[in-house]
């Protein structure tokens, strides 16, 4: 007689959860259908030559009738000669070691009956024909999974021709027709692979820069760039090997012009490479580049400008100024770049921003600099420098602002480094007031004891001034609510004896119309008994503010009483192992709760043991249990209640099978079924059958 065994509910419970748990309900199980995995291997092209690369592409399919579950593995011992350089494949992922490439692929969903994994393609060096001789022989095998059924493995052989050499080639070529004096220029310089195998290896270009020109910056996809004395070192890794016909990523180098004392009429500048291959001839390439005489150099003059955008601006209120630097001179301005602003009597810094600029204040003076690690080319500006101020009152500004900023920089003309703006002020202006508000929300209807939940709180200025200071918020949280966690940005948040107070720095001040960063409170909710049918909760602003109406926000959520309720228990029975004539073993019994429901109160189960099948004793936490007539009662308190998705201890009960000459019925089999009562009802029972052994 086969063995039988029910589907273990905590299992599935832990799985797929309640409602997977329901819709699974009555389920037969089909019988059990076979994975069977195939691999096939092939090669891309007729042939291959010696020191090229060349690829194989791997297929993995399912021609069983079963669905093929979890990792699917292949792994392709390559033959002498053959070296590994890389991998492609959707979700496949591959390493090697020794010349073994191993590959996996997750396989998350599942390989259906006739479906097959995305192609995996192994990219592979060839030798020479020492090691590989006249014909690769690659296999490529795939794990079945399943133990019981032997790997797969496919092979191909693929002859190889030709001997194939590796020549590099360099090309040098400058970007425009002339080189400017006091200008900066690009040379791009270009390597290839002119021969008919594969270049392995570094590749190293040096290029010596004549008198007058200098090196300021390099770049190229995987090129490493250096300078020293006017020699400029780049390398390429190559790490996968260059292909006949393929070239390297160009490598751009800027340069700048110097005078025409130093250059001459013309630039002769040659780049090499430095490689043994199989042509020497083709390893240096040089270009002239001549230099535009009518244009004698020049001098770095950089000049400031400050704008402000002229509408007059109310006492209390924010504006900005813009501060461009440019180079209206002929050559190219280097070092860094310092500005200074000293701001006016009743004007307040706010903050500065700007690519690439550092900017700090003190005492009403502000300091800003930017690297200008580059320099700055004749007729080209540095990103705008956009400086935030506050405007005091009328007593402090008068009917205008006059404000100007300063150039510290030695350069050709001192008469463009300062620039001044005047603006005005709106004298009509009252300079506002602050008006701090705030508002407490929870966004469902109603909460359920035990439930976590969130309160957010908004703080805003409805006023028409900047609110400045830091903005502290009070929360004293009611009967029955718990202070988890908190979280809103630049909060610093306490809770102690269920007050949660809470702090925002408000450090550049609050313009009107304006918003802190949301803070959100997470609680948790008692019982009914604690917070009664509803919960009140209200959330202070601590503010001196032009309206104290606006400082406080209640919110009131509705407190659902659970639905109580035993109907969704379900009861599981399983065998804890095999049943042995003469020899103990045990029956595991689960209780689990699979619906939206609560189930209070004492839990009963009753089990009948077979005829040959003694009861010994019982275990499992909470659970008290006693025997008479082969009848197995077990009560368990359920004290705490069993809501969806809750499982009550395993109940085991260990039990003796007489001896086989004793046993009556003469079969193997039997059924034991176990049933589950809640205030003396009925609501679940489960059944098992096994076989016992000698």
């Amino acid at each position: 007689m086969t063995d039988k065994r029910s589907i273990n509910r905590r299992r599935v419970l832990q799985t797929v959860g309640v409602g997977g748990a329901i819709s699974l309900a009555g389920c037969t199980w089909p019988p059990r259908r076979r994975c069977d995995l195939s691999v096939t291997k092939e090669h891309v092209g007729d042939s291959v030559s010696y020191g090229t690369a060349t690829e194989f592409e791997i297929t993995v399919c399912n021609d069983g009738d079963g669905s093929c579950e979890d990792t699917v593995t292949v792994t392709d011992d390559l033959p002498n000669g053959v070296t590994y350089a890389a991998d492609t494949g959707t979700d496949w992922t591959c390493t090697e070691s020794g010349g073994v490439v191993t590959c996996e692929h997750p396989n998350a969903s599942g390989l259906n009956p006739g479906d097959c994994l995305p192609t995996l393609t192994l990219a592979v060096d060839v030798g020479s024909p020492d090691e590989v001789g006249d014909a690769v022989r690659n296999c490529v095998t795939v794990e079945q999974g399943d133990p019981d059924l032997s790997y797969k493995t496919d092979c191909v052989t693929v002859p190889v021709t030709g001997t194939g050499e590796c020549d590099l080639s360099i090309s040098k070529e400058h970007r425009g027709d002339l080189a400017v004096p006091g200008s900066a220029t690009e040379f791009a310089i270009t390597v290839c692979n002119e021969g008919d195998g594969l270049c392995r290896g570094p590749v190293p270009v040096g290029d010596t820069l004549p008198g007058g020109v200098t090196f300021l910056s390099g770049s190229g996809g995987g090129w490493s760039i250096s300078e020293s004395g006017g020699v400029v070192s780049a390398e390429h890794q190559n790490s996968g090997g260059l292909a006949p016909g393929d070239c390297l990523p160009t490598l751009v180098l800027e340069v700048e012009i110097g005078s025409i004392d130093e250059t001459g009429d013309a630039i002769r500048n040659c780049a090499s490479i430095k490689s043994d291959d199989a042509d020497s001839t083709n390893n240096r390439d040089c270009i002239s580049v001549p230099v535009d005489t009518d244009t004698v150099g020049g001098a770095c003059d950089l000049s400031i400008r400050k704008e402000h955008d002229g509408e007059a601006v109310a006492p209390g209120g924010t504006t900005e100024f813009e501060i461009t630097v440019c180079n209206v001179g002929g050559e190219r301005c280097r070092s860094p770049v310092p500005v200074v602003d000293s701001l006016p009597g009743g004007v307040t810094f706010l903050g500065g921003s700007g690519s690439g600029w550092s900017v700090s204040e003190t005492g009403g003076v502000v300091d800003a600099e930017h690297p200008n690690s580059s320099g700055l080319a004749p007729g080209d500006c540095l990103p705008t420098l956009t400086l935030e101020v506050e405007v005091g009152s009328i007593d402090e500004v008068g009917d205008a602002v006059r404000n100007c900023a300063s150039l510290k920089y030695d350069d050709a003309n001192s008469d463009n480094n300062r620039s001044c703006v005047s603006v005005p002020i709106d004298t009509t202006g009252t300079g506002g007031d602050c008006d701090l508000a705030i508002e407490k929300i929870h966004e469902a209807d109603s909460v359920a004891p035990g439930d976590t939940t969130e309160f957010q709180i908004t703080v805003c200025n409805e006023g028409d001034g900047r609110c400045r200071g830091p903005v502290p918020v009070v929360d004293a949280l009611p009967s029955g609510v718990t202070f988890l966690d908190a979280d809103g940005s630049g909060w610093s948040i306490s809770e102690s004896g269920g007050v949660v107070t809470a702090e925002h720095q408000n450090s550049g001040g609050l313009a009107p119309g304006d918003c802190l960063p949301t803070l959100v409170l997470e609680v948790e909710i008692g019982s009914i008994d604690e917070t009664g049918d509803a919960i009140r909760n209200c959330a202070s602003i601590e503010s001196d503010d032009a309206n104290a109406r606006n400082n406080r926000s209640c919110v009131s959520v509705a407190v659902q009483p659970p639905q109580s309720s035993c109907d969704g228990l379900n009861i599981e029975k399983t065998t804890g192992g095999q049943f042995q004539y003469g020899q103990q073993s045990t029956y595991e019994i689960d209780v689990c709760m699979l619906q939206e429901q609560t189930c209070d109160g004492q839990l009963t189960v009753t089990d009948t043991l077979p005829n040959g099948i003694t009861f010994v004793s019982a275990s499992g936490s909470g659970w008290s249990a006693s025997a008479s007539g082969g009848t197995v009662t077990a009560t368990h308190q359920n004290g705490s209640g069993l809501s969806a998705g809750q499982c009550l201890p395993t109940l085991v009960l260990t039990v003796e099978v007489v001896p086989v000459d004793q046993f009556p019925g003469g079969s193997d089999g039997v059924q034991n079924c176990a049933r589950l009562s809640a205030d003396g009802t009925l609501v679940d029972e489960d059944c098992v059958a096994h076989v016992i052994t000698n």
